[in-house]
């Protein structure tokens, strides 16, 4: 008797133990959901829309956490340019890639922003007038993580796949100051001039930004916006973008003039 009087208390223990349990927990989930959010968890590179795929997943958390602001100064004016960029790893040394006609002055003069801290430009190590590309040696900036060249870019045939016409691309950018700020879009055209044709949005400081295409490979940068002629007069066209396919970037010489200005310096 005693015994099973004594199993039917430690059944009924074990049932309120449970039961407090559900309770408390209960309690501390309500209390828990109360709390405010902060914006560093809203903003976290991995806090990203539940309908992507994981390859799409890849590419937004890609552009997202190599996104930067480059702010340049020509010295004579104190006019004062303000364009994206994407940090990039190449072999040992770190590099951001942007458009040259962003750059007004010299390295000194220039300076990456990556949520209001400044990074010193280094270098101005290689400008390509033409492709409308610089690409300017950083020292290894923890809040961001770099692209890997060439690890995350496209090679050889897996250019048709990823440029082909309607396919999604993301890229962050600062368009009119602000940002970082995230958009998609589709490949609408590509020319025999080497460029890709984007319908998605950019406006002036979007210049500069990586493209991302949603297998998360590097496929260019940002140049410009289309212009186009109406009864009204000229109209810029914001979500006609050219972007420089990536394969147009010389890494070989960038990293040969590195070599050489750093042994000039010794």
């Amino acid at each position: 008797m005693l015994k099973r009087l004594a199993t039917r208390v430690f059944h009924i223990g074990i049932v309120g133990i449970a039961v407090a349990a559900v309770i408390w927990g209960a309690y501390m989930s309500t209390q828990k959901s109360l709390e405010p959010v902060t914006e560093a968890q809203i903003d976290a590179w991995t806090n990203n829309g539940r309908g992507l795929s994981l390859s799409e997943e890849r590419a937004v958390i890609r552009s997202r956490s190599s996104a930067v602001q480059v702010m340049s100064v020509e010295v004579q004016t104190a006019s004062v340019s303000a364009s994206s960029g994407t940090y990039v790893a190449y072999r040992d040394k770190y590099y951001v890639l942007t458009t040259a006609h962003g750059i007004l002055g010299p390295c000194f003069t220039t300076q990456i922003v990556v949520d209001d801290t400044f990074y010193d430009c280094q270098q101005l190590v290689l400008e390509d007038p033409q492709t409308d590309y610089m690409l300017i040696l950083v020292e290894e900036i923890k809040e961001r993580s770099p692209v890997r060249i060439p690890d995350h870019i496209p090679h050889r045939q897996e250019w048709v796949v990823e440029l082909a016409t309607m396919n999604t691309i993301y890229y962050t950018g600062y368009p009119n100051q602000g940002g970082p700020y995230t958009f998609d879009g589709k490949i609408v055209g590509y020319d025999e001039a080497d460029a890709i044709f984007v319908d998605s949005y950019g406006w002036a400081g979007s210049s500069g930004a990586g493209v991302f295409s949603s297998s998360g490979n590097l496929i260019g940068y940002i140049m410009a916006l289309e212009v186009g002629e109406t009864h009204f007069g000229r109209q810029v066209l914001e979500n006609f973008v050219w972007v420089v396919p990536l394969f147009k970037v010389d890494w070989t010489a960038a990293r040969a003039l590195t070599t050489e200005r750093r042994d000039e310096k010794n």
